[in-house]
């Protein structure tokens, strides 16, 4: 169980040489959490070890069975779970009288967890079959991305399969090939996107505009197959270049077509995925790219500096934050007589400023756009009916980073990192707690001046 007393590493060690258990990561407890992902019955959370307490990272695995059977009765009864001895295992919220917050242990899959690197900013998972995914995790302070098998019930990220240890080399690519004398890959990986149709993925680069792209066969290992460099043009500013939100149109289907976003220029380049015919490595194919336009900038200099973006089911809506100015712009993506994507702006809503991450998901009433909003504390629900409106704004906790829908659960799923928690709000059509919080994951941490640099 989560102790209540934060102790700073930069105080409570001293001058005292702590021991590799001492600073290996707890297994069962949040501590920056940062990317979310879903698969099946389970839930995956990358806590980025922010401040540096502890040797590494980790990915913990929640149990989503749990959490519906534990959220129905909560919401039904107000029942709150007990152990085999009788006694409240969680507790209704005193602030929010409608959530119930249990600690980590109730929820966790113990014993499947694994240690990656630090600084971990996103989670994508393909689809490896029988019950099987592969977790493709960024890791800016390395930089590396790690690969993660899950086989239905745990973690694995090393030669010897053990859970709850560190990813070996095998696992962490930090170099275009196997060859180490090539070239490693560009600094801040950082947002991730997992093709289970075409066995890829391809991770952005927030700080040098570089995408990656990454083999992932089923049943072999990743590697890195191929690197493209300065994608964006720079910052007039700062001169920076950057690649942030990255997503598939159809994830389940060869020949996918990836957009990618840019912090640094207002413009969507799109990408596929070659693969030579004798067997040799990917590599990534630019194709077609278009600007976005001009929503609420009166100087006509551009809607700029992308974060999250995320298509609808059918991969006929794209869905894009960007920050300046704050909007969420929705874009027709679906294919012309020619077979080629419209890519025309359809609608555009004001939202929050430093708009994170996003998803779209259809909990039985169409599909709505679900987004964090780091600094306000609060996710937008957006309805693109129409030319699109805020239809609620809920509160989830500070800094909500990550957002996964879970649909045939009727849930989102919210990584507040500066309170070391998981949010779980109920998306069920006409129910008393739609868009509201049922249920918290974790003990709150007390308010810090820790930051995050998104």
């Amino acid at each position: 169980m989560r102790s209540f007393a934060l102790i700073l590493a930069s105080g409570a060690l001293g001058a005292c040489t702590a021991s590799a258990s001492e600073v290996e990561p707890p297994s069962d407890q949040l501590f920056f959490p940062t990317g979310l992902a879903s698969s099946g019955a389970t839930l995956f959370v990358a806590n980025g070890n922010s401040e540096l307490r502890f040797d590494s990272g980790a990915i913990e695995a929640y149990d989503l069975d749990k959490v519906d059977a534990i959220t129905l009765a909560w919401n039904t009864s107000r029942t709150i779970p007990t152990d085999s001895d009788g006694n409240p295992i969680c507790a209704q919220d005193r602030d929010h009288t409608e959530t119930l917050v249990c600690d980590e242990t109730v929820l966790l899959r113990p014993g499947a967890g694994v240690r990656i690197g630090n600084f971990a900013t996103d989670i994508s998972v393909q689809d490896t079959g029988n019950g099987t995914s592969r977790l493709i995790v960024p890791t800016r302070g390395d930089p590396s991305i790690s690969w993660v098998d899950w086989n239905g019930t745990a973690l694995s990220c090393n030669a010897s399969g053990a859970t709850n240890d560190i990813c070996d080399d095998t696992h962490r690519l930090i170099f275009q090939t196997t060859d180490p004398n090539i070239v490693d890959i560009p600094d801040e990986p950082f947002f991730a996107f997992a093709d289970s149709g075409g066995e890829f993925a391809v991770v952005t680069h927030l700080t040098s505009g570089a995408v990656t792209l990454i083999d992932s066969p089923r049943g072999g290992n990743a590697t890195i197959a191929d690197t493209m460099s300065e994608v964006f043009l720079p910052d007039q500013t700062n001169g920076l270049r950057g690649a942030t939100g990255i997503a598939g149109r159809r994830p389940d289907a060869p020949g996918d077509t990836i957009y990618v976003g840019s912090p640094t220029e207002d413009r969507v380049q799109m990408f596929t995925v070659g693969r030579p015919v004798n067997g040799a490595s990917p590599f990534l194919i630019p194709g077609n790219y278009f600007f976005l336009d001009d929503i609420g900038v009166a100087d006509g200099s551009g809607s700029a500096n992308t974060r999250g973006l995320k298509f609808s089911a059918d991969g006929n809506r794209m869905y894009l934050i960007n920050r300046d100015p704050p909007v969420l712009q929705i874009f027709d993506t679906s294919p012309n007589e020619g077979g080629l994507a419209r890519n025309q702006l359809v609608g555009a809503t004001d939202i929050c400023r430093e708009g994170s991450m996003l998803d779209v998901m259809d909990s039985g009433d169409g599909d709505r756009a679900y987004l964090s909003c780091f600094s306000d504390g609060t996710i937008y629900v957006v309805d693109p009916r129409g030319l699109s409106q805020v239809e609620d704004i809920i509160q989830t906790g500070r800094g909500p980073y990550a957002v996964t829908g879970v649909p045939a659960r009727k849930k989102l799923f919210v990584s507040n990192y500066l309170e070391d928690t998981v949010a779980v709000i109920d998306t069920t059509p006409g129910a008393t707690t739609m868009n509201r919080v049922v249920l918290r994951i974790g003990v709150t941490k007390p308010p810090d001046a820790d930051t995050f640099q998104q």
